[in-house]
Formats: structure tokens, sequence, C-alpha cells
């Protein structure tokens, strides 16, 4: 079963990770802006059902990797945590972006173009195989199954507390949209505690033992 106390400290980092500006949170902004807080929901919720098929793909590919090999989840644990660490020095010397992205209309609409804008990037998974391993028990007597069964459930944890956070936003937005988005030190406030637990998180991996 997962570990408690790794557990906490994955909750934590998937709450601050999703309140944390990006892609999906500019999306369902966007949603919100064309056609209201409905149509802003729509996409989060979207976003949230791609990302679990991400979660699934995920275990699953784990667990086959485990099936073949003895130290599989070692190795992508240590390749996770250097890429967290990668992402905290981009999230830190990145500019602010171009353009934000377009939002839709229509409820259906909107559902369905949240989780294929969620589906076909790659980042997504990538960022699931480096951030989940991490906080699985892998101890002596349990099986790939077990693991792979553990981090689809931390990846389900974070799919739905990163649809939460998004469905308060787009019902939010109507009167913080514009301040948010607007102000340059919300931004870089935002910026640096997104890449402060990106690298805690990195060196978490990087140094914690296999349990």
């Amino acid at each position: 079963m997962l570990d408690g106390a790794g557990f906490a400290l994955f909750l934590t980092g998937a709450l601050l990770l999703n309140l944390t500006p990006g892609p999906d949170m500019a999306f369902t902004l966007a949603s919100t802006a064309r056609g209201g807080a409905r149509n802003g929901v729509a996409a989060a919720l979207g976003v949230g059902a791609g990302s679990l098929v991400w979660a699934a793909a995920t275990a699953s590919g784990l667990a086959a990797m485990l099936a073949a090999y003895e130290h599989a989840l070692t190795f992508i644990r240590i390749i996770g945590g250097f890429y967290l660490l990668y992402l905290a020095v981009k999230t830190i010397t990145e500019g602010a972006p171009s353009h934000q992205p377009e939002g839709t209309r229509g409820l259906v609409k909107s559902f369905r173009t949240g989780v294929t804008t969620n589906l076909f990037n790659p980042k997504v998974g990538l960022f699931f195989l480096a951030f989940l391993p991490g906080f699985a028990n892998t101890g002596a007597n349990i099986g790939s199954g077990d693991v792979a069964l553990q981090i689809f459930l931390l990846g389900a944890v974070f799919s739905i507390t990163g649809a939460i956070v998004l469905v308060i936003v787009a019902m939010a937005a109507g009167l913080a949209r514009a301040r948010v988005a607007g102000s340059d030190r919300v931004r870089r406030a935002l910026k640096g505690l997104s890449a402060a637990m990106f690298g805690g998180l990195g060196l978490y991996l990087l140094t914690a033992d296999d349990h």
C-alpha cells in the first residue's frame, strides 16, 4: 500500500503544482472568457479526463517494465528526479508566454477539446513518468501489479485534484482572471513557487531510498 508520509508529501506537491498556471489553466481561462464559467468547467473536466488516461497508460507501461527489469523503477526514479530539476530551471528562465491558447464555445466542445488538448501533449505523460514512481511503495513483498495500481491511484489523485483546481479557477475567473493574468508580480511569484516545487520534488526523488 501507499506510504502515509510519502502520500502526504505527494498530495501537497500535487496541489501546489496544480495551482501553478500552465497550458491547462490557460485553456480553462480562455474557455471561460469565451463562453462563461460553465464552458470553463467543461474544459476543466475534459482536461481531468485526459489526465486520467495518461495515468492509466503510465501505470500499465511501468507494470510491463517492472516485470521485465528488476531495477527499472530505480532507474526511472533517478531520471525523473533530473527531469524535475530541469523543469525547475526552465520555469525560472523562461519568459512570459507569447500568446494565450484559444478557448472554445459549447459545453461538449469545451469538454472534448480539453480531453484532446491533454492527450496530445506528450509532456503530460513524461511528467507522470517522472513524478509518480518515486511515491509508490516498492517493498520486497509488493509485486509489479501492485506498484502499477499504486501509480494509477497517484495519477488519479493528481488528475482529480487538478480538475478540482481548474473548476474553481473557471468559477472564479469572472472576478480574478484579469488581475491574475495581467499582474507581473503574481506571475513571478507563481513561477518561483512552481520552480521550488519542481526542484524540491526532484531532489526528493534523487535522494529517496527504494522502499
